[in-house]
């Protein structure tokens, strides 16, 4: 898929993701479309390229907003990797510590798992 393609495509998933309600499923569908299109752009444009940057911050915030934080933060420590503007790698930076820190309220928020009884009858 060319550039200019990818960019069309994440623009309109962008305003399809931002009208739906905050927190649904639609909208975590939404943005996971966003974060995958925003990653896609910015294997094509460099780091130190103005779009690379967007491309490279949009494609982790939209994971957030997605409610993956494990992908967020994967793709944090995939970007910081590479060559970036200090002001870039300390905005990834940031963004890898919510990742982290909605990871580690996941675990505490883990929901009770009971046994229940019940009887198997032939049909």
């Amino acid at each position: 898929m060319s550039l200019d393609e990818l960019n069309r495509r994440v623009t309109n998933a962008i305003i399809r993701a931002e009208s739906l309600p905050a927190g649904s499923r639609d909208a975590w569908g939404a943005f996971h479309e966003v974060s995958a299109l925003e990653e896609s752009i910015a294997t094509l444009v460099p780091p130190d390229d103005l779009e690379g940057e967007i491309a490279r911050l949009g494609a982790v915030t939209a994971a957030l907003s997605a409610g993956e934080p494990l992908r967020a933060l994967q793709l944090a420590e995939r970007f910081l990797a590479e060559s970036l503007a200090p002001e870039i790698a300390e905005k990834l930076r940031q963004l890898g510590q919510e990742a982290d820190a909605e990871l580690a309220r996941a675990v505490t928020d883990e929901p009770i798992v009971r046994p229940v009884m019940f009887t198997l009858r032939a049909a």
